[in-house]
């Protein structure tokens, strides 16, 4: 996870060419001293896409997580703590939106808006899953209203809103920074998926750009996609064992 964070942090100083430098006479070659990872069919160094594909990959995986933070939290949070008339809407709102699979509503949305650009990518991305995070704090929320503290804290005149932000939220920081860490994953694996089959920008550099390319080329020149596949898999599963250790830590912890 540490060389992937490194990778995407400073591509240019560790990439050896452009991801869009082609080299004549030397397409669909295969992993070399040269070209470590090999080239694709119009002879750009494999090896420098997916070191620049990392980039786009966890930007966008930030991003998306930073979206549904801001969309998830006052849903969740309201909800949870308030209850009543605010609940009920706001469940209704997130049930009816989970009625749909988010990998198919995620490629409705990008097919129908035509996003490109990593902002808009992320916006959506976004928005099409913050509500499992609104949901989960909704749970979070519900049972730590009824905890002594927050019983005490009403009875000393403190507004809800002050409640909500001092003694809510600290409190469920922790399955917070969970779900957020197994999103991360989720995005990544989002991303590749609307770029392999051919939605988004064509010329991001990206991993599932990269399966894209590499997919008329599994015979030819398998390493096209096989690199950026591995690369998916390992950070992903970095991301999982990360949000597994967190999620037994602060279980250990309460």
């Amino acid at each position: 996870m540490t060389a992937i964070i490194v990778m995407a942090g400073v591509p240019w100083l560790i990439a050896p060419y452009s991801p869009d430098r082609t080299f004549s006479g030397k397409a669909s070659m295969p992993p070399s001293l040269e070209y470590p990872l090999g080239t694709d069919y119009v002879g750009r160094d494999i090896l420098s896409q997916v070191i620049w594909g990392s980039r786009t990959s966890l930007i966008i995986a930030f991003g998306a997580v930073l979206v549904e933070l801001l969309l998830a939290l006052p849903v969740g949070l309201l909800s949870g703590y308030f209850g009543g008339f605010i609940d009920q809407i706001l469940t209704r709102l997130t049930d009816a939106i989970l009625t749909i699979p988010t990998i198919v509503l995620l490629i409705v949305a990008v097919t129908l808006l035509k996003v490109e650009s990593i902002l808009s990518i992320i916006l959506v991305m976004g928005f099409v899953n913050w509500v499992w995070l609104a949901k989960t704090v909704r749970g979070e929320s519900l049972r730590v209203r009824e905890e002594d503290f927050i019983t005490a804290a009403k009875s000393m005149g403190f507004g809800d809103l002050h409640i909500i932000g001092k003694h809510v939220l600290p409190n469920i920081t922790s399955t917070i920074i969970v779900i957020s860490t197994f999103d991360m994953a989720w995005f990544i694996l989002y991303e590749a998926t609307i770029s392999f089959i051919g939605l988004g920008n064509p010329t991001l550099p990206s991993w599932g750009r990269l399966l894209y390319i590499g997919r008329g080329f599994i015979q030819a020149a398998p390493w096209i996609s096989a690199f950026p596949g591995i690369f998916i898999l390992l950070t992903v599963l970095s991301f999982n064992i990360i949000g597994d250790f967190l999620s037994d830590l602060m279980a250990i912890r309460k």
